[in-house]
């Protein structure tokens, strides 16, 4: 078996759970042994004077040193409550779960849910760690929202128009078409209509606001040059008000959204790396792995979770239930990409080849994987002219080391 190159070392496991990781689990009957940080400004310190940074862990029975004016805010790790702490000072966690100040239990914030109906009762308790945090803090590595259309573009061929001049004007006629339908398409958006969400058009390079993903020259007919263009328009997205209210984004009402993470930002070897995503929305989406050596890998779907569709508001895991395989960081070390691209139609179909364990190795380049994965096909609905679909693409980095 020829030996994998890519970071996470895919290990074969049984999974032979006996009320495993499914089954659902009361947070009000867990114990929150530890603590994780979602943001520092300034300095913490931990045992032997260990610098604490984002993401990291802080664990009971030992003492963590803020140096003067530092700011540090913390998660249980079932997301539900968020303590803040001001430096100078020490802060502890006792055998009781208390977060300790200078001695001096300090009280936690509660926090909602990331989404309606994601809770315990369906989820269970180490799944829901982080969520909370995600949606305070975290934001994509990299994020790319867009429109994409299939339009039609004609131009009639002149006395004074050569055919050239006839196919570059169809071929403006169906981008600026283009435009204008993911102009309607966003603005039609419940939240941007209503003014709880702006958006911003994204030039892309000299293609301007408007990428054409696929071309067709159809030719002369009846005097009109004809044109098909699969065209993509980027943009972003943000809340308004004097204090824009950030899970506006991520409300089942505003265009598609999809959160990945990893519990941790750094990891060393031996560790299990586990992957999250949930969407504000239902969604189609293809999930893959980018290691140190840029080796392409797609963990979901694979060859025994062929799961391509997601509802919204509901937590997904990979390796999850069904996958025969498990992340483990082996001998090989740097920079890590988790991808999701994620469409509100059936993504385009991709060439991949086994890869052992029941993933898909991918032998293209990155840039290639977005292009075809972007080979949506988009039909009006209800009589509407605008053919078009959400499309929503975001990076996860994380490292690893020794």
């Amino acid at each position: 078996m020829e030996k994998p190159t890519w970071l996470l070392f895919i290990t074969l496991i049984i999974l032979c759970w006996n009320g495993g990781p499914g089954s659902p689990v009361s947070v009000s009957s867990q114990t929150t042994d530890s603590l994780q940080v979602i943001s520092i400004k300034g300095r913490v310190l931990g045992p032997g004077g260990k610098p604490i940074q984002e993401y990291d862990h802080l664990e009971p029975g030992r003492e963590y040193r803020l140096l003067p004016e530092t700011e540090v805010q913390l998660s249980t790790l079932d997301g539900k409550n968020i303590y803040e702490a001001v430096g100078p000072g020490v802060v502890f966690i006792d055998s009781s779960g208390s977060f300790l100040l200078n001695g001096k239990a300090l009280k936690p914030n509660l926090q909602e849910n990331l989404h309606q109906g994601v809770s315990a009762a369906r989820i269970p308790a180490h799944e829901l760690a982080g969520l909370t945090l995600r949606r305070l803090l975290v934001v994509p590595d990299q994020e790319k929202r867009s429109s994409i259309h299939e339009v039609d573009g004609y131009a009639y061929l002149g006395e004074n128009t050569t055919l050239g001049q006839a196919r570059k004007a169809a071929l403006a006629t169906a981008k600026r078409q283009a435009l204008e339908m993911a102009r309607t398409r966003i603005e039609s958006n419940t939240l941007v209509r209503e003014g709880k969400l702006e958006y911003d058009l994204i030039q892309s390079g000299t293609e301007g606001y408007v990428s054409v993903l696929e071309q067709k020259d159809h030719g002369l007919k009846d005097n009109r040059y004809h044109v098909w263009i699969r065209a993509e328009v980027e943009y972003g997205l943000k809340p308004t008000g004097k204090q824009p209210n950030s899970s506006q984004i991520l409300s089942p009402d505003a265009p598609l959204t999809v959160l990945v993470w990893t519990p941790q930002k750094r990891y060393r070897k031996g560790q299990k790396v586990v992957v999250h995503i949930i969407g504000n929305r239902d969604f189609y989406a293809r999930i893959v792995n980018v290691d140190s050596e840029g080796t392409i890998t797609q963990i979901l779907p694979n060859d025994y979770r062929s799961k391509r569709h997601f509802e919204g508001g509901r937590l997904y895991t990979v390796p999850g239930k069904g996958d025969r395989f498990a992340f483990k960081v082996m001998d090989t070390y740097g920079e890590e990409e988790i991808v999701v691209y994620a469409s509100e139609v059936p993504l385009g179909r991709v060439k991949t080849e086994p890869a052992g364990a029941g993933l898909r190795g991918y032998r293209g380049t990155r840039g290639q994987l977005a292009r075809e994965t972007r080979s949506i096909r988009v039909r009006p609905v209800g009589g509407s002219s605008d053919s078009g679909a959400g499309f929503y693409e975001a990076t996860w980095k994380f490292t690893t080391s020794r």
